[in-house]
């Protein structure tokens, strides 16, 4: 189970100015620039943030979670959630009441862009023995079944991506610690596809793959050519689940 437990305020990752400048050709100060220019700027840039989330399949904004997570028995452990920013809590049992905290120094992060964590002693499979059950009808009776593994394993984290200036608000507490606070990581390739996704919102609104006025036509793109504009910069960082 993943729950967000604090969101950043955080929801446009592109500068209005960044728009404008792709979109329009102008910027905020120019003399070209409208009021009406300046708004429809800014929804085009929460509109290209939103779909840059929904096709990279994760959110880009620093967020606290709570996750519950299975183990396998191997040494690493992966979170739902990347880049890893900061461990907050960790523990062997969703009941906290009862469990174990697991210290900072019996795990390590071996890769926070892709959210593992590795232990020296594993994490044990959390697959319980189903006495009684047959799988497959093999006559197995007793065995572990696939697919039945729970999920004992409790931990909260930040994850994501800083913009600048932002804060996030860890367990009721706005730190100023610099894993909170500090200046932007979101790499500069999704800012810039975000930028080009809300230039071409810009120009071609209804989404139309081709248009056609007397003897000129215009093509702007195709479904068997692979992902082109803004998909192709954001690509390598899509994370498909």
């Amino acid at each position: 189970m993943l729950v967000v437990c604090v969101s950043s305020t955080d929801s446009v990752v592109v500068s209005c100015a960044d728009v404008m400048l792709i979109a329009f050709g102008a910027t905020t100060t120019g003399s070209v620039s409208t009021t009406q220019e300046i708004e429809y700027a800014g929804r085009l840039a929460a509109r290209a943030s939103a779909w840059a989330e929904t096709y990279l399949g994760y959110p880009l904004t620093l967020q606290v979670y709570s996750e519950t997570l299975a183990g396998y028995g191997g040494p690493e452990i992966m979170l739902s959630r990347t880049p890893l920013v900061r461990v907050l809590r960790f523990f062997d049992s969703t009941a906290t009441c009862e469990a174990t905290a697991i210290c900072s120094s019996d795990f390590r992060v071996e890769d926070a862009a892709a959210g593992l964590l590795s232990r020296d002693g594993g994490w044990r499979w959390t697959n319980d023995r189903r006495e009684g059950e047959t799988p497959f009808n093999l006559g197995l009776a007793g065995a572990y079944l696939p697919g039945r593994e729970t999920r004992p394993w409790l931990i909260e984290y930040v994850a994501g991506y800083r913009v600048t200036g932002s804060t996030v608000t860890c367990m009721g507490v706005s730190s100023g610690h610099d894993a909170y606070t500090t200046q932007a990581t979101l790499p500069d390739d999704i800012v810039q596809g975000v930028a080009v996704r809300a230039a071409e919102f810009y120009a071609n609104p209804m989404g139309v793959t081709s248009r056609r006025v007397g003897d000129l036509a215009v093509t702007y793109g195709s479904a068997d050519a692979g992902p082109t504009g803004a998909a192709a910069i954001l690509e390598p960082y899509r994370r498909l689940v």
